[in-house]
């Protein structure tokens, strides 16, 4: 049975998304829509604490909330250019 994931799970650190449980990190290529670089860490491995996470999940958990930060983003560079 698989670990659900959430997104408090991850943190973003230089523009790199990282799910701290399996140490996965994913990179997305702002140049290349859709494009990232990818390191699984422990994504489909049992864990010490007896977690395990499934990396379709983990994948789709990590790609909403790169999408969230994203509009963030833009919201804020939309402000700063009316100011």
């Amino acid at each position: 049975m698989y670990t659900r994931v959430k997104k408090d799970q991850f943190e973003i650190r230089d523009g790199v998304y990282i799910h701290r449980p399996t140490e996965a990190e994913f990179a997305p290529n702002p140049n290349s829509e859709g494009s990232m670089l990818i390191y699984t860490g422990n994504i489909n491995s049992k864990l010490a604490s007896g977690e395990l996470f499934a990396y379709y999940e983990v994948l789709q958990v990590m790609k909403v909330l790169w999408e969230e930060v994203s509009r963030n983003q833009a919201r804020v560079a939309e402000a700063i250019l009316v100011e």
